[in-house]
């Protein structure tokens, strides 16, 4: 059998870890900076706006890019974005400043995120590509546990400082990985026709799109909700198993696409996720929140690792960066569409009504892939992984 973890997806995963820390450490200090610069509240907002909506315009094009390029040239350039925005951010002191800054933090998260996430799918042998990207996807779960609280703990005396010498560090470091990465040459295949996105990932960019709608308002809107309901308290208990159930369920699962087939395993972890969102819907308790936790988190553990499997299985290797980038952009775009339209529904009717939308936004996803699924199936156009469908 061949071996799971080698050195390339060693380095992805040392690499995705660090960007993600980083990303997190970032998101959780500025916008106590901001306030403390004296920004307001929607200059907070606008630090996410700039920085998520540079990287989620850019990953499908850094796909491309990959194609075309090579991944290594391609997180070079990532990496030296970063460092120079990390070497500005001490330097600013005016809120727009941040905010503008903001847009190379996003240019360099979107360069090595999705240059790792393509070398890794890359790197994975075929018969265990979805244990190996279980386990590279357990990276962003373990970040969200590590980032903010670093971040908080070093900026406990209200001071960016070390939090600013932390992030540096933390980039210095992928640029050092990045450096030492043997990964493929390009491969030209884009050079002859350079596409912003990948027509063949737009099915399944369109299922992630749907089935992300809800994702944001366990965020956003769940504390809000529970809070309504008179339970008072601190929700972190639900976030960390949340958080938690993903990383066990990427751990403990990371092969069984492998071995029953991707379909089988996309199709009962969006169930999981849309009843998930109907659970919280419900007059929030204890239990309905905890049951809600271990559902959704089980459903997002096996979701999007196991759908990036079934679209390698089906792209060629000369196109296989620009489809990972853009099903990576759908995941953003599902989260910025989410977010309006649940704020809406809430802010309209109800929290309930916003989480239904959010059910009713997986199940439609859900649909679209079955139909999709059984069309080619019936045409016969995409090959089948040796797996099994």
């Amino acid at each position: 059998m061949a071996r799971l973890v080698t050195r390339t997806l060693a380095a992805c995963l040392a690499i995705t870890s660090g960007i993600h820390v980083l990303v997190y450490l970032l998101s959780a200090t500025l916008p106590l900076h901001v306030i403390a610069l004296g920004g307001s509240k929607t200059q907070v907002g606008l630090l996410f706006a700039v920085s998520a909506g540079v990287s989620m315009l850019l990953r499908p094009v850094v796909g491309g890019w990959v194609d075309r390029y090579g991944i290594r040239p391609v997180m070079l350039l990532g990496a030296a974005v970063l460092l120079v925005t990390l070497a500005a951010l001490p330097l600013a002191q005016a809120p727009a400043l941040l905010i503008a800054l903001m847009a190379g933090i996003g240019f360099g998260n979107g360069l090595i995120s999705t240059g790792a996430g393509v070398l890794a799918a890359q790197a994975s042998p075929a018969e265990r590509r979805g244990e190996a990207l279980g386990v590279y996807y357990v990276a962003t779960a373990l970040s969200f546990s590590v980032g903010p609280p670093l971040g908080l703990f070093l900026y406990g005396s209200g001071d960016m400082g070390p939090c600013f010498v932390a992030a540096a560090v933390i980039g210095v470091g992928i640029l050092v990985l990045v450096w030492g990465l043997a990964g493929r040459p390009a491969t030209g295949a884009s050079a002859r026709r350079f596409r912003w996105f990948s027509p063949a990932a737009l099915p399944a960019a369109a299922t992630v799109v749907l089935v992300n709608v809800g994702y944001s308002s366990i965020y956003a809107f769940l504390p809000l909700h529970a809070r309504a309901a008179g339970l008072g308290g601190s929700l972190g208990w639900f976030y960390a198993l949340f958080s938690a159930c993903i990383i066990v369920g990427r751990v403990g699962l990371r092969g069984l696409s492998d071995r029953v087939g991707r379909v089988r395993v996309i199709v009962p972890a969006v169930v999981l996720i849309a009843a998930s969102y109907l659970l919280l819907a419900l007059p929030p308790t204890v239990f309905t929140l905890a049951l809600g936790a271990v559902l959704l988190g089980g459903g997002v553990a096996l979701f999007y690792p196991t759908l990036v499997a079934l679209l390698v299985d089906r792209t060629p290797e000369a196109e296989r960066g620009s489809a990972i980038g853009t099903l990576s952009g759908s995941f953003d775009l599902g989260g910025v569409v989410g977010s309006l339209l649940v704020g809406l529904t809430v802010d309209r009717v109800s929290f309930a009504a916003g989480f239904h939308v959010a059910a009713a936004g997986a199940a439609l996803g859900l649909a679209l892939f079955v139909v999709l699924e059984r069309r080619a199936a019936a045409r016969s156009v995409l090959p089948r992984p040796a797996a099994g469908v």
